[in-house]
């Protein structure tokens, strides 16, 4: 079964990152809750979180616990995880074919880094070997 796109804003995302390390207490169940947002560095009363549309969409349920994330809210963030690290890696290989022309070690080495190839240890080594 294919996963369900979700347009979520960015404190909505935070949130699943943070609801996926363990339950978040409801805020509005005293100072204590409160203080647990804020040492994971959430607002409950940032406009963009809408808790109420996690919980519609199925991705959070609130519980005994406070809110928990469901399954579809972990493949959910486990997607949007990927798709980051995706972007990442796509901006070192953009970052790397702007250096080979004067680096052409160093880019191959974080080539064939980023493929997998190479440890970061071989990579390292393959630049020492060139000197």
């Amino acid at each position: 079964m294919p996963l369900p796109h979700f347009e979520l804003t960015r404190p909505q995302y935070r949130f699943l990152a943070e609801a996926a390390l363990g339950p978040l207490p409801d805020p509005d169940d005293g100072v204590g809750a409160q203080q647990s947002w804020s040492a994971r560095e959430l607002d409950p009363d940032d406009p963009d979180l809408v808790l109420s549309e996690l919980v519609f969409a199925g991705l959070v349920t609130r519980g005994r616990n406070g809110f928990v994330l469901t399954p579809l809210g972990a493949a959910v963030h486990h997607r949007a995880a990927q798709e980051e690290a995706e972007n990442r890696l796509a901006a070192v290989v953009l970052l790397t074919d702007e250096i080979a022309r004067e680096h052409p070690r160093l880019a191959r080495a974080v080539r064939l880094l980023a493929q997998g190839i190479v440890s970061p240890e071989e990579a390292s080594a393959r630049l020492k070997d060139d000197e």
